[in-house]
């Protein structure tokens, strides 16, 4: 059944009964007859006929609704793809070295892209699949100590040549790390940047996570114990930085860079414990100096800890870590389509239709039977997309959601699962349906497990199998998979999605104080009409013009930019940061200005008073 049928349904059922208790009040004689009067309907089979009614209207209103998409979807194919495929399952992984095996110098490289696979357990007949969105570049080394202080660390002489523009110091983390088999830190010479992941609690982890990046000032590198009378290394610029934010870090399939930031968002309303990375930077000349099996990095912090000094912890960082998503390439068996029909449903692996979902399709080869050679089929979107010259067969698709029918595993966990089916059409250039007999088609596709991650077992130590020998001890999963979303864009949402791909910033200075915002970031969830405590707390948007100072880096010094404040109220934030959430809609808010322009976003709490402000951004938004 379609998900969308009881609302209809009801809506339509709410509609006759009024019009019913209508007519019994104008024509009382006659409703009497019926057994209607102005305030209820005492005939049974008088209800029923309303109730029959309704339902058939309900088909009509979800057919005229499900007519609106033929039109939108082929746009979105070509501008932004990932509003009509469904989101997968995402999740988070360690990697945890191996004492006794060896390691090189430069470190063992797990690259993006990297295939994991669950292991099957007896419940199960099929493993999850994982791809990688980030490099992992193991070390034998680990997190020995963490200590978070009030304070300016009373142990560095002269602490004010490790601070540019005399900024004040009133906190520091200090991370001591610690090599295996007591391999010299000096060993290590591929190491540079170190990525670490905030694991604690997701809520303590937003607030080390704004902490960090907007109050780091440098960091201050030594052998433990060397910082009163030791050769000290102090990085200024950029020794905290983010991580996971560029196009090539994407866990959905890239889009056009001009488009990147609505992939953070729809990744972030996703899985925002995602963007939950720190990197240390500049570590290789330090480290070269330190011939001992542990270094300790002091972070400079211009504000303190606070109470969340005595709670932070190890378990609160972690090593070696990556964002995962249930998304993974797969060529189909031939399956058989009846030539007589021109749309035809795709189940992609039909010996298992619980345990597979159609993602997207790369490629179709059709054939008329099974001894005669693959004849290829071109998406016929993305002809458009990749301006190529257009063959003469394509093929397009349609996507539909409907509610599974069994979603009950055999976990005995039944959770309820929108699944998005595709519907796949073999056209001619001009996207008529093509009528060549075409009995047997094979895919490129791009497939996920459904809502099957969400029920693996999992240990969080050896979770998951690269598929090669590796010197490492186990992949955990660390933070649990997040359940799988069916295709955003839906009925007028469809449209909406649309639209706010080339909005001007005039869209957020809406009569309500942060409404327009607001509007747009509910496009993002499964139900626009359902609370989400970060969007609420927006209170208010602001726009101004200003005039700013550029990178150093441009050959200009100055450009006009379009400076946005966002105001958040935190107490209905509870204990999570909101500075996540900004890092998110400042990249979002790039497209919303031409390349001519910048923009300039701050950060405001309605409790704190202004939490950061981040550097001018070049729009992207064309200007022809």
């Amino acid at each position: 059944m379609d998900p969308r049928f009881l609302d209809r349904y009801g809506d339509e059922l709410r509609y006759i009964h009024a019009l019913t208790h209508e007519y019994g009040r104008d024509h009382p004689k006659i409703a009497r007859r019926l057994g209607i009067s102005d305030t209820e309907i005492a005939d049974p089979f008088v209800q029923r006929l309303l109730q029959s009614f309704a339902f058939v209207m309900a088909r009509g209103v979800l057919q005229l609704e499900d007519a609106f998409p033929a039109f939108i979807q082929p746009l979105l194919a070509v501008t932004y793809p990932n509003y009509i495929t469904p989101t997968p399952s995402m999740t988070l992984a360690r990697a945890y070295p191996r004492e006794d095996d060896g390691h090189s110098s430069d470190g063992i490289l797990l690259p993006r892209g990297t295939a994991f696979s669950s292991f099957v357990s007896d419940e199960e007949q099929t493993a999850c699949e994982f791809r990688s969105s980030q490099d992992v570049r193991i070390f034998p080394l680990d997190i020995a100590r963490v200590r978070a202080i009030n304070a300016p660390p009373p142990d560095i002489p002269m602490l004010y040549r490790y601070v540019p523009d005399n900024r004040p110091v009133l906190g520091a983390l200090r991370l001591t790390l610690r090599t295996m088999g007591g391999v010299p830190i000096s060993s290590l010479s591929g190491l540079d940047r170190l990525p670490v992941y905030l694991s604690g609690d997701e809520g303590a982890a937003s607030r080390l996570f704004e902490l960090l990046h907007t109050a780091s000032i440098s960091t201050v590198i030594a052998a433990p114990g060397a910082f009163a009378n030791g050769r000290l290394h102090c990085v200024t610029r950029d020794a905290v930085v983010h991580e996971g934010l560029e196009p090539e870090h994407s866990l959905l399939p890239r889009v056009p860079h001009k488009f990147h930031g609505h992939n953070l968002l729809q990744e972030w309303f996703a899985f925002p414990a995602r963007f939950g990375f720190f990197t240390l930077t500049g570590l290789a000349r330090p480290f070269s100096s330190i011939h001992g099996p542990e270094a300790e990095i002091v972070v400079l912090l211009s504000r303190p800890f606070g109470a969340m000094a005595e709670q932070t912890s190890m378990a609160d960082f972690a090593l070696y870590c990556t964002p995962l998503i249930n998304l993974f390439p797969r060529t189909t068996a031939r399956l058989s389509i009846d030539p007589a029909h021109a749309e035809h449903l795709i189940t992609p692996v039909p010996e298992r239709p619980r345990d597979y979902e159609m993602h997207s399709v790369q490629a179709v080869r059709g054939q008329v039977d099974k001894g005669s050679p693959p004849v290829a089929f071109h998406d016929h979107h993305a002809a458009y997309r990749d301006d190529r010259s257009r063959d003469a067969r394509c093929f397009a698709l349609r996507r539909v959601l409907k509610q599974s029918d069994d979603d009950e595993r055999q976990y005995e966990t039944r959770r309820p699962f929108t699944e998005t089916r595709t519907l796949l059409t073999l056209t001619d250039q001009g996207g008529q349906p093509l009528n060549e007999g075409t009995k047997f088609v094979t895919l490129d596709a791009w497939l996920t497990n459904r809502d099957l991650p969400c029920v693996m077992s999992r240990n969080g130590r050896n979770d998951v199998d690269p598929g090669r020998a590796l010197p490492i001890a186990g992949i955990g999963l660390i933070r649990a998979p997040t359940a799988p979303r069916p295709a955003m864009a839906v009925g007028m949402r469809a449209w909406q999605l649309y639209g706010q791909l080339n909005l001007g910033f005039d869209t957020l200075n809406a009569s309500t104080p942060g409404e327009g915002l607001r509007r747009l970031l509910r496009l993002y969830l499964d139900d626009d009409a359902s609370p989400c405590r970060p969007i609420d707390a927006i209170v208010d948007t602001a726009t101004r013009p200003v005039v700013c100072l550029l990178s150093p880096e441009l050959d200009q010094p100055y450009g006009r930019a379009i400076e946005c404040t966002l105001t958040v109220d935190e107490q209905g934030l509870g204990d999570t940061s909101p500075y996540a959430l900004g890092l998110v809609v400042e990249r979002y808010l790039a497209r919303h200005v031409s390349s001519h322009c910048y923009t300039t976003t701050v950060l405001e709490s309605t409790q704190r008073g202004r939490i950061t402000q981040w550097p001018p951004r070049m729009g992207t938004r064309g200007v022809a």
